[in-house]
């Protein structure tokens, strides 16, 4: 672990709150994601797409047109908005000299499930069209995860195609929580506490819906011709073990899945890019897989 991220940690649970309050907790995330370092030679705006908000960074020297990337973000589907998301969707617009679109979905308990998949699948279906000239890729951290995978067995369901690549960070993709790092990791992880994962659940997935609901939660349920998938976990991650699981159960499938495991880092380490190395690197790791499934792209059309 870096001095930057040690130091980082230790203050998360220094200030760590004895009881979880969920406005107050939306009201800290937005109030610290403005301390992310902005990416230089990116800007951002917000356009209404399908009716949803959507978050656009894009290089000021202007976007490349053979891709598009989309992300879904985290927050276990309760807490973050796409306006927390500037930097890290900035950085990533950088290194790829591409649009990233970060859309604003529903949070629960204002709404329940699936409102939040029903959103996303309209405002991707209108962000990415039909252009066979433009690659898609989806990025879910977190509980965005659970949603992007959401979104793609949704496509299956119906024979549509598959992005690209779906690249998840630090997923979380059992809302049963049968994890065994939810009690493992309980006492390393600085960011994410287990004790109100169940709450969350609770107001995300409303009375009606289970969570082994395969949709919802997608870990559970077939798994087979999701399409190409890129995992980064993290060590002391109380969900590591969902990653973990999923890889072997997705591979299982069929799925080609890629799993890397970051030692000794909590859950969302990624978030922090441009304040710790471990999110630095973490995010070129995945420039460079998004690149390199472009490239395969291209060797297979051209053969």
């Amino acid at each position: 672990m870096s001095e930057e991220a040690d130091e980082l940690w230790r203050s998360f649970v220094e200030s760590r709150l004895d009881e979880f309050d969920l406005e107050a907790e939306r009201a800290a995330v937005a109030e610290a994601a403005l301390e992310n370092p902005r990416r230089l030679g990116v800007v951002d705006e917000v356009r209404t797409i399908a009716e949803v908000d959507v978050l656009v960074a894009r290089p000021e020297a202007g976007a490349r047109t053979d891709l598009v990337v989309v992300w879904i973000h985290g927050g276990a589907f309760t807490v973050m908005r796409a306006d927390s998301y500037r930097a890290l969707a900035g950085h990533l617009a950088g290194e790829l000299g591409a649009e990233v679109y970060v859309p604003d979905f529903t949070l629960a308990p204002e709404a329940v499930f699936p409102q939040a998949l029903d959103e996303l699948e309209r405002c991707i279906g209108e962000i990415v069209g039909d252009s066979a000239d433009r690659a898609e890729v989806l990025v879910g951290d977190s509980a965005g995860a659970a949603l992007t995978l959401g979104v793609m067995k949704r496509r299956r369901a119906r024979n549509e195609a598959m992005p690209l690549l779906a690249a998840l960070q630090c997923p979380w993709l059992d809302l049963s929580l049968q994890s065994p790092s939810l009690t493992r990791n309980a006492p390393l992880d600085a960011v994410l506490g287990a004790a109100p994962l169940a709450d969350h659940v609770a107001w995300y997935l409303g009375a009606d819906t289970g969570a082994e609901d395969p949709i919802a939660s997608p870990l559970h349920g077939d798994l087979a011709g999701l399409g190409a998938i890129a995992i980064q976990a993290a060590e002391y991650d109380v969900l590591a073990d969902d990653a973990l699981r999923f890889t072997r159960k997705a591979r299982d499938a069929g799925v080609a899945v890629d799993l890397e495991m970051a030692a000794e880092m909590p859950h969302g380490y990624q978030f922090f890019v441009g304040m710790i190395p471990e999110a630095d690197g973490a995010l070129a790791a995945l420039a460079r897989r998004i690149e390199q499934q472009l490239s395969a792209r291209q060797v297979d059309s051209t053969a």
